[in-house]
């Protein structure tokens, strides 16, 4: 008798899937995702950007046209409001609502240009001193040490005051005031990528110093950056809201945030809205920009919120 074997048939395992790898861009779109600061601090700051971008298609009236027979016209929710002005009249009869629609676009483009100068000072300076060291380190020091010195206000009124208060003259002052912070966090992150495995593979491969600096260093420092430019971009508004507010900052015909909470200071007793208004929409828009910044740094971040 023939014993029948059956053949054992070795069973095959599935084919693992493969594990998918995803970019950094898609990491960071990941994390954007699921950031609520990011959509709130991002939606608000979008919805002012825009709404100062469209100002003179929103805006129904000239922002400089005066009318004096409609002065202190209270908005629209309030007793006497008229839906002619929204937001009221001042005390020239200037319609609120389209001041504050080009006072945004006064407030907002001042701060990114601000933020470039000293973005631009701050970075390179400290690039410099973070890569070379030395001589170079001492020098930079030096310079963020004289910076520091310096009280920031007192010290733009004094240059405001004497050259004149032109929009331009404006960004340069406070560009040249806030670039500090740029140059302390750039020489400290360099510093410690300058001794990375990358950056000597990148030399021991005949990599040009400038190529080094822009290729390898810089991208890999975005992340503690966007946080200063976040800051500084308040800060920055902030600053010239309160030149505006003392008469230093924008003059008539161009209108800020600040320049309408001076010229409504007067009536704070009798007329308060007159200065909530702008007030209100100074806030929203700090609070837009560093709920933003901090959401961008723990998107950037590789031990950021995933």
């Amino acid at each position: 008798m023939t014993d029948t074997h059956t053949p054992i048939l070795a069973s095959s395992s599935p084919a693992t899937a493969p594990v998918s790898v995803l970019s950094p861009g898609q990491v960071a779109l990941r994390r954007a995702l699921k950031h609520t600061g990011f959509w709130a601090g991002g939606g608000i700051l979008l919805f002012i950007v825009l709404a100062a971008l469209l100002a003179p298609l929103i805006a129904p009236y000239d922002p400089a046209a005066q009318s004096l027979g409609a002065r202190f016209v209270p908005p629209l929710w309030a007793e006497g409001g008229s839906a002619a002005h929204l937001l009221g009249t001042d005390n020239l009869g200037r319609d609120v609502f389209s001041r504050l629609l080009f006072g945004a676009r006064t407030s907002v483009m001042l701060g990114f240009l601000t933020v470039l100068v000293s973005g631009f000072i701050g970075v390179s300076l400290g690039l410099a001193a973070g890569y070379f060291g030395g001589w170079v380190d001492l020098a930079v020091n030096f310079l963020i040490n004289i910076r520091l010195t310096l009280p920031v206000v007192l010290v733009a009124l004094v240059v405001v005051a004497v050259m004149g208060n032109s929009l331009t003259l404006l960004v340069m002052v406070i560009g040249l005031l806030l670039w500090d912070r740029f140059a302390i966090v750039t020489r400290s992150a360099t510093q410690t990528l300058a001794g990375r495995e990358f950056v000597t593979s990148a030399r021991t491969i005949g990599s040009s110093t400038l190529r080094i600096i822009l290729r390898e260093i810089l991208p890999n420092i975005t992340g503690p950056l966007i946080v200063v430019a976040s800051i500084e971009l308040a800060h920055a508004i902030l600053l010239e809201a309160s030149l505006s507010f003392l008469g230093l900052g924008v003059q008539p015909p161009l209108v800020s945030w600040g320049l309408m909470i001076a010229e409504a200071k007067s009536q704070l007793l009798f007329r308060p809205w007159m200065i909530a208004i702008p007030g209100v929409a100074l806030v929203c828009l700090i609070l837009a920009i560093n709920l933003l910044g901090d959401a961008l740094r723990d998107i950037t971040t590789p031990e950021g919120k995933a």
